[in-house]
């Protein structure tokens, strides 16, 4: 869990050695290999996961087609969030792109520590207005970019992308075919 300390320290969260310890060992280290499906549909989200290793996806399928809703890379929360806070069934599937390993913390767990330490409601709160940053981010691009500018965007912000997944599963995020994706591709080469 030092990790997890150093990256809420690198945001500034205030945190001492007590409170971070009661925090740390409400944490469960968890494994998965590639392609296991970390959260099926229909389930309900138990944990607020964060990832020291690997890369999951949070997908959907319609009319026979994956559909990719969210990437999630080190460092990062990974959750179903909706499903998470209001005990509900997910709509996605999570999904570990490569093996993975994350830190679980389970929602009763969460919720008593929100109750108890003011660092869990902070540490709840940026959580929250970073999954709604990247939202609306999203929402933004896909309404108002080309799927050529939504490429270059990400060539720009994450050039590794693409070597570090799956061509059809880029194509799916920015809600075009991977036949799409190859003619964009070839044309800016």
């Amino acid at each position: 869990m030092e990790f997890v300390k150093q990256y809420l320290l690198s945001k500034n969260i205030p945190l001492d050695e007590k409170k971070f310890g009661e925090f740390a060992q409400k944490n469960i280290r968890t494994e998965f290999k590639k392609k296991d499906l970390i959260l099926k549909a229909g389930e309900v989200e138990n944990y607020l996961s964060f990832v020291e290793k690997g890369i999951a996806r949070l997908f959907f399928e319609k009319e026979n087609k994956d559909l990719t809703i969210r990437f999630v890379f080190e460092y990062q929360y990974l959750t179903v969030y909706d499903s998470f806070t209001q005990r509900t069934p997910s709509r996605c599937d999570v999904e570990a792109l490569t093996d993975m390993v994350v830190w679980r913390v389970h929602y009763d767990d969460l919720q008593m520590l929100y109750k108890t330490h003011s660092v869990g409601n902070l540490i709840g709160r940026l959580t929250v207005e970073k999954l709604y940053v990247e939202k609306l981010n999203r929402e933004f691009s896909l309404l108002s970019e080309t799927a050529e500018e939504r490429y270059l965007k990400i060539m720009k912000e994450q050039p590794d992308l693409f070597q570090r997944l799956p061509l059809k599963h880029i194509a799916s995020y920015m809600g075009i075919t991977p036949q799409a994706l190859s003619r964009i591709r070839k044309r800016i080469s």
